[in-house]
């Protein structure tokens, strides 16, 4: 039986924000275009987005966006200064279209009601009470539905339709029938996030698993930076519970929240001038060297002090955050102390792309965490969802342009594509996941050296080494799957991620943001890690700071 096909102008990959405003973005732009969203969860309620809370846009008259851009520009450091500058531009028209759209934001006599970040000069973040991120959600998925956006739900995308450096579609998995699909198309949009995926504490969902960034790298697409792994610094630890390593809003540090060792001290101003409204890089770091000094409690956290808070602040700003905590035994209107610890959080490493969000394969665009180069060495709180947004829209709007003018033929090949996956039992799967998150965790996380690093690719190089043999393969010509080999995709993909992180990490001798190494010092030399694959062989590359240029990138 042949596979089932289907085919559109557009495809965009991921539910997210980021993915949503490309949807919305080209259906508004280019109505006569087919677009197809597929989403490995229902619409709207799997990824993280709607979990965010605050957007920075410099849209009051005390700020500006060039203190927007100069303060992104000193917490990244090797980010891209055009794709930066576009960022903090960009949002502007963003929020300002949301707010046409009904999407509400707090206000007051002034203007926008704004949180601070860690890292920004001015207070800047937008927000609508603590749930903007699904206040946004909400409206987007509503109106891709009106705009006439196909929608496709539990779709698990597998691989990309690949043809001479070209992009025609992908391949994906119908977990409702267990049954392979193919989707062509002239343009595609990765926005599938989840780079946090092979860390053990981690604030993501379960659905995000780097999904795109790997399919395009084993499709030709280099990486950019891929050792920049942001860890938050206050990820709640509550033993046992699925709410483990979820998030305290940063902006509870900026009301006052003051961290404390086990002994009761005070440490952030031993590291850094600015004590608790440092970047998080430095934050959480810090905290971690605390844990390692033998200071942590016996969780192997540290203690988040909100005595200073006021309580009716806390009840009113973050109603979702007390909510969601008390469900969990932890209530923040009766507690002074809660116990934290860095959570891995953000990949600000990832596919590379240009002004516009192309990638160099050829109707191939990525945004949000799938794309690579914005926030360089640390992601400053507050520009995630604005880059959701921006680059979103961007993307959208140059598929819209691919599918409105090229109209390129759709590739009838790849008709006997091979995926590989390994053949493991899931208590064996489990086995193998955790020791690479435990490897991660201990070797390539907020503390790294030569030494650990080195050994932990050799390990991970072992463990790919005995999995060659269990390796399997399916032929999308095949038309049904099994769970086993959902299962046996991602470890492929989890293991192929740690490596590539962790052959970054090694590549860049010197201390950058997210990127700290005990034995080296910190260096001024601005470059990027550039990661590719030839021949099934990860390939690292230090190339001078990278400007791509406003159209193709080679």
């Amino acid at each position: 039986m042949k596979t089932t096909e289907y085919t559109s102008d557009i495809i965009v990959v991921g539910g997210g924000i980021a993915g949503l405003y490309a949807a919305n973005s080209a259906a508004l732009n280019y109505p006569d275009a087919k677009i197809t969203l597929l989403t490995a969860d229902e619409l709207g309620s799997g990824g993280c987005s709607k979990k965010t809370h605050g957007i920075n846009a410099a849209m009051n008259k005390n700020d500006s966006c060039e203190a927007h851009i100069s303060d992104t520009i000193a917490g990244g450091i090797v980010n891209n200064s055009t794709l930066v500058k576009i960022l903090c531009e960009g949002v502007i028209d963003r929020i300002n279209e949301l707010e046409t759209w009904g999407v509400r934001f707090d206000r007051d006599e002034n203007g926008f009601c704004v949180g601070t970040y860690g890292g920004s000069s001015c207070s800047r973040s937008v927000h609508w009470y603590d749930i903007t991120g699904l206040e946004i959600v909400q409206e987007l998925v509503k109106r891709s539905i009106l705009n006439g956006c196909f929608i496709k739900e539990h779709r698990w995308v597998v691989d990309l339709i690949i043809d001479h450096s070209e992009c025609y579609g992908v391949i994906a998995f119908n977990r409702e029938t267990n049954t392979i699909e193919t989707y062509r198309s002239t343009a595609t949009i990765l926005a599938t996030g989840g780079g946090a995926c092979v860390y053990p504490i981690s604030s993501i969902s379960q659905d995000k698993l780097a999904t795109g960034i790997m399919i395009g790298l084993n499709s030709g697409v280099p990486l950019i930076d891929m050792e920049m792994v942001q860890f938050h610094p206050t990820g709640v630890i509550i033993p046992g519970s699925p709410g483990n390593g979820c998030l305290l809003e940063e902006e509870m540090r900026t009301q006052g929240g003051i961290l404390r060792n086990s002994d009761g001290e005070r440490y952030m101003y031993n590291y850094d001038s600015r004590g608790e409204l440092a970047t998080r890089d430095i934050v959480a770091r810090s905290s971690y060297m605390e844990i390692l000094s033998g200071r942590g409690t016996n969780n192997n956290g540290v203690i988040f002090d909100i005595s200073m808070l006021n309580r009716l602040m806390l009840k009113n700003r973050f109603p979702k955050t007390v909510k969601r905590l008390r469900s969990w035994g932890v209530d923040l209107l009766t507690v002074n102390k809660v116990e934290i610890s860095p959570t891995a959080h953000f990949l600000m490493g990832g596919l590379m792309i240009n002004s516009v969000c192309e990638t160099p394969i050829s109707g191939l665009f990525a945004c949000g965490e799938d794309a690579g180069g914005i926030h360089g060495g640390n992601r400053l709180g507050g520009n995630g969802v604005a880059e959701a947004l921006v680059f979103g829209h961007l993307a959208g709007m140059s598929a819209g342009r691919m599918a409105d003018y090229t109209r390129k033929p759709l590739s009838n090949g790849e008709g006997k594509k091979i995926i590989e996956f390994y053949d493991v039992p899931s208590k064996e799967y489990s086995e193998i996941d955790f020791k690479i998150k435990t490897l991660m965790w201990s070797k390539v996380g907020l503390v790294r050296d030569g030494v650990q690093l080195n050994l932990a690719l050799h390990s991970l190089n072992e463990i790919q080494h005995d999995l060659k043999g269990r390796v399997s393969t399916i032929k999308t010509s095949d038309r049904t799957y099994s769970e086993a080999t959902i299962q046996g995709l991602i470890l492929k993909h989890k293991l192929e991620l740690a490596i590539a992180i962790t052959t970054s990490a090694l590549s860049r001798k010197d201390s950058v943001g997210a990127h700290y190494r005990s034995d080296t010092g910190q260096c001024n030399c601005k470059y990027n890690i550039i990661l590719k694959k030839d021949e099934g062989q990860i390939q690292t590359s230090l190339v001078p700071h990278v400007e791509p240029a406003s159209s193709k990138i080679g």
